[in-house]
């Protein structure tokens, strides 16, 4: 997925983080599907939130860390002196009020 993607940054992360040695595919997938789609070719794994899976019977596997599943959390922050800043406030009120 593009770098703009949370999916990405927390990937790159997770995979630093732990010192893992990847190959990554040469190719951007444009969406959660590609990467299902990619994966269910065989052109390697994709990490997918389980949300965002094309269907329930999809063959998946959680991601374990030290026996836990790992969960993707996300946070918005902003410049509480931007001109902008209530229509933020307003937007990550939005947002929580729908998880």
């Amino acid at each position: 997925m593009p770098d703009t993607c949370g999916l990405t940054t927390f990937t790159h992360e997770l995979i630093r983080t732990h010192d893992l040695k990847v190959r990554p595919y040469a190719g951007e997938a444009s969406s959660y599907r590609v990467l299902e789609e990619w994966a269910n070719m065989g052109l390697g794994s994709a990490l997918v939130p389980r949300s965002k899976l094309s269907s329930a019977d999809t063959h998946h596997r959680p991601l374990c860390l030290d026996g836990q599943e790992v969960e993707i959390f996300y946070e918005a922050v902003w410049d509480p002196n931007s001109p902008l800043a209530s229509d933020m406030e307003i937007l990550a009120s939005r947002l929580a009020a729908r998880s």
